[in-house]
């Protein structure tokens, strides 16, 4: 069995050291890339297929590497997160067998065995559907049908766990590709990955108007990682003391399950461009940011909202006095407080006023939003405490919003 693929490699390693581009038909040079595409493919198959088997094996150990994982990206030249991906769904594939037979084919690439095994390993009844859509679809296509089938099967009782879930494995990995680019890949929640892009768009925008006086045009990719850039380093738009407009996150959602309270089988609550989200997080977003909301019933749009917290002036004055840091007991976080509508939550019109109003860090207004958390007691006697329905159940998973960015050297 070793020397078939050993011998297939030496073989297409000596054409490969005699083929001249020049000298073939530009027909030719279509047939031929149709022919290495299809052993791309062949080629990723056979890593998904073999991966957890060589992940048994002690050679990574041997040859100083500290997991598989990196034994892996070192081997094909990718980075940590996509060689962890690969060991991910080569663990998903054993309970597939139709798109490991798929894969055996070569009529699957790697981007969409990952797709398709995200979902159908939730849901076991869609994994024809998708492997038939994969041979019809676009990938961006086939990526959002995925999505639908894991957020149908997503229970609105465990959103909140699901939401934790994702937070407690976010991460930001940095690194330095062959050509000494910067690069980075994080993992995040789908909200603070609406409001991740919502700022990065508006930066963008603005860099963009620069670029445009300046005579320069570049793509919208490009403008993007200068707005990454510019807002991580104080460099942005608004840096010089004018006030900034409020980054604006986008909502859909349906009316029957905005008047409910909650989602059933076929309804949506999605933030366009990265996914379904669960009704408190769009809850939250509404008191938390400017939100566009379209209210939907199945086609189409009932009305569109406008929805942000106004508090002014003197009120955040008033209130950053009376709580200099986090109002938890014990917490003395002083930065990037949030402000919770603690009494009367913003989403079921709890007004913006100094009785309502407390003063969070992050970490204990995510408790308290999506944790099973309480704050009662008021200025002076505050206690933070777990409600009585206390936090969802964690048996579901949900697509996290993933980003990577590269930013040349």
């Amino acid at each position: 069995m070793f020397d078939v693929p050993r011998s297939a490699l030496s073989a297409l390693r000596h054409y490969l050291e005699d083929l001249d581009p020049a000298r073939v038909t530009t027909g030719q040079a279509a047939t031929l890339f149709d022919l290495f595409a299809r052993l791309e493919r062949l080629g990723a198959a056979g890593k998904l297929l073999v991966a957890p088997r060589a992940a048994e094996s002690d050679v990574w150990v041997r040859q100083g590497h500290r997991t598989p994982a990196s034994w892996m990206a070192e081997l094909t030249g990718c980075g940590m997160g996509e060689a962890s991906g690969v060991l991910d769904v080569a663990e998903r594939l054993e309970r597939l067998p139709a798109t490991v037979g798929a894969l055996r084919r070569g009529e699957l690439s790697t981007g969409q065995a990952k797709e398709i095994t995200s979902a159908a390993s939730r849901v076991p009844s869609a994994e024809k559907e998708l492997l038939e859509a994969a041979a019809a679809d676009s990938m961006r296509q086939l990526r959002d049908r995925c999505r639908k089938v894991k957020a149908a099967a997503a229970s609105s009782e465990s959103a909140a766990a699901r939401e934790q879930r994702i937070h407690r494995t976010r991460f930001l990995r940095t690194w330095s590709d062959e050509e000494g680019a910067f690069r980075l890949e994080a993992r995040l929640t789908p909200e603070a990955g609406a409001r991740m892009l919502a700022g990065l768009h508006r930066e963008a925008d603005a860099a963009y108007e620069e670029a445009r006086l300046a005579g320069r045009r570049e793509g919208p990719c490009a403008y993007l990682a200068d707005a990454l850039v510019r807002l991580t380093t104080g460099q942005h738009s608004d840096s010089g003391g004018r006030p900034r407009p409020p980054a604006q996150v986008q909502l859909r959602v349906d009316l029957a399950a905005l008047r409910r309270g909650e989602l059933e089988a076929g309804e949506i609550c999605e933030i366009p461009g990265v996914g379904p989200v669960a009704l408190a997080t769009a809850e939250r977003l509404i008191g938390d940011s400017f939100v566009k909301i379209l209210v939907t019933d199945g086609v189409d749009v009932q009305c569109v909202a406008h929805i942000g917290r106004s508090i002014p002036a003197h009120m955040m004055t008033a209130l950053a006095e009376r709580d200099p840091t986090c109002v938890v007991p014990g917490c003395a976080v002083a930065q990037g407080l949030e402000v919770d509508h603690y009494q009367v939550p913003f989403a079921s019109g709890g007004p913006s006023e100094l009785w309502n109003l407390a003063r969070l860090c992050s970490h204990h207004h995510r408790q308290k939003t999506h944790g099973g958390h309480e704050l009662v007691g008021g200025p002076g006697h505050w206690v933070f405490r777990r409600s009585r329905a206390g936090p969802a159940s964690e048996d579901d998973d949900v697509p996290a919003f993933d980003v990577a960015v590269g930013v040349g050297a």
